[in-house]
């Protein structure tokens, strides 16, 4: 089994070395690791080690991954996964997500049965890694630039509405005020 240690921001920094040019234009952590983390941890829904973690993944003493997981409704979502530059493409991403899945109660003290990732286009490696892992590939966002991934009988639209209202907030920090006012309005009808 792979050692799951709850991320440390202050002990912890050597994965800020992990966001290369590839992974930052591939994930939403683009200001890096600890800033995400401390987004989500601040936020006013969020409820650390209830219905967020972030993992930092061991094979022995090597670090290799760290993952960000909310939950909602009864569905995981993977916000974020995020393996070492060196070790990329040697199956530890579908390892761990199998291990997440199978040892869920472990892990975080849920039982997983139903998931989703969201995943951008231009990142293969990452919908190889999840199909192995068990996901399907549910559909794409009308502009073609993020991929649904599902594990399970998943989601519904509100929480993945929710999801992408803070990642949207997180990602633009209010730059683009129209958008947050239509995810507003669309949040505010379900």
């Amino acid at each position: 089994m792979m050692i799951w240690k709850d991320y440390n921001p202050d002990t912890m920094t050597f994965v800020e070395n992990w966001l290369d040019e590839d992974a930052v234009r591939m994930t939403g952590m683009d200001e890096g690791v600890r800033d995400f983390y401390e987004y989500w941890v601040n936020d006013g829904e969020t409820v650390l080690g209830q219905n967020y973690w972030c993992k930092v993944v061991s094979d022995g003493d090597t670090p290799f991954a760290v993952v960000a997981l909310s939950l909602c409704e009864g569905n995981l979502h993977v916000m974020e996964l995020l393996v070492s530059p060196e070790l990329r493409g040697k199956g530890l991403g579908t390892a761990l997500l199998r291990e997440l899945f199978s040892e869920g109660e472990t892990i975080i003290g849920h039982r997983i049965e139903k998931a989703t990732a969201d995943i951008f286009p231009n990142n293969p490696a990452s919908q190889k890694a999840f199909e192995k892992a068990g996901f399907v590939f549910d559909h794409a966002n009308d502009d073609g630039d993020v991929l649904y991934y599902i594990k399970g009988k998943v989601l519904c639209n509100k929480a993945r509405a929710i999801y992408w209202y803070y990642r949207l907030t997180f990602r633009l920090q209010s730059q683009n005020k129209r958008c947050i006012i239509y995810l507003n309005k669309l949040c505010s009808k379900m």
